[in-house]
């Protein structure tokens, strides 16, 4: 039996060769002051480009990572770690070529710090897990989500940032997703028959004190509310406070309004 097996391992490339390939192939450019890139590749034998996106996009998922766009046959792959307490939503570039090579680029924004040890360890955990094939694996099911909780100025500040460094990237980051907003209340408006909130951008400590200071190019947040939110909608009053559940729908630019849908009063 160890004999009819020993051909087939000896066709498989192991873990610690592709490790090795990833480490050495590891490169650093760039300072925080410019911002940095991190770049690294392997390649596999009997490894095609659709399977290579196939498999580093469901590794991807398996992160916890966002897929923002894939191209199976042209070799393309945009994931994005999210963003947490320590750092801002770091998009990921991904490259296949039909000789079964690689290639994984992350680049930081400017005044960004990042450690390359533990970046390299995490590019290389996920090249690492790549295993020959020609065709691209079914797309791996994400793990439910929960919604994300924070304040509705927060996620304005967050979509203004990107919306300044490339706009066209907003909803496709954010669309989708879901979010429990704390805030206050500007304003109810109906449009189509559709209820509308909106968060007041400059919230007073004293409820009912008008802010002196007034931007007027400042990005918004307003929710749709769901059907069955009519009765709360009509019990709302200006400044009172609202904590509402909904999915980012799209951002309207010339607006500067960040739109959410299907919203209801968080429990």
């Amino acid at each position: 039996m160890k004999g009819k097996f020993l051909p087939l391992l000896l066709l498989v490339p192991s873990l610690s060769a592709f490790a090795d390939q990833c480490d050495d192939n590891f490169t650093k450019k760039g300072n925080p002051i410019t911002g940095g890139e991190y770049s690294t590749s392997v390649k596999v034998a009997g490894l095609s480009t659709a399977s290579a996106i196939g498999q580093m996009r469901n590794i991807a998922i398996g992160n916890s990572m966002q897929i923002l766009d894939e191209d199976l046959q042209g070799g393309s792959l945009l994931v994005e770690e999210p963003a947490s307490a320590v750092h801002r939503p770091l998009p990921i570039s991904i490259s296949a070529t039909a000789d079964g090579e690689v290639s994984m680029v992350l680049k930081t924004r400017k005044g960004s710090f990042g450690n390359a040890g533990e970046i390299k360890k995490a590019m290389c955990g996920m090249l690492t897990q790549l295993k020959p094939g020609k065709t691209a694996p079914p797309r791996a099911a994400a793990a439910a989500a929960k919604p994300i909780a924070m304040s509705a100025t927060a996620l304005a500040t967050e979509v203004e940032q990107q919306a300044k460094e490339n706009v066209a990237v907003v909803d496709t980051r954010y669309k989708g997703r879901v979010y429990t907003l704390k805030g206050v209340n500007k304003g109810v408006t109906t449009e189509g028959g559709i209820l509308r909130v909106f968060y007041d951008m400059n919230p007073s400590l004293i409820p009912g004190l008008t802010q002196s200071r007034t931007l007027l190019y400042q990005t918004r947040v307003m929710c749709k509310l769901a059907s069955d939110q009519k009765g709360y909608a009509l019990s709302l009053r200006t400044n009172d406070r609202i904590n509402l559940t909904g999915t980012f729908d799209y951002y309207e630019d010339a607006e500067r309004l960040v739109i959410l849908k299907d919203c209801r009063a968080a429990k």
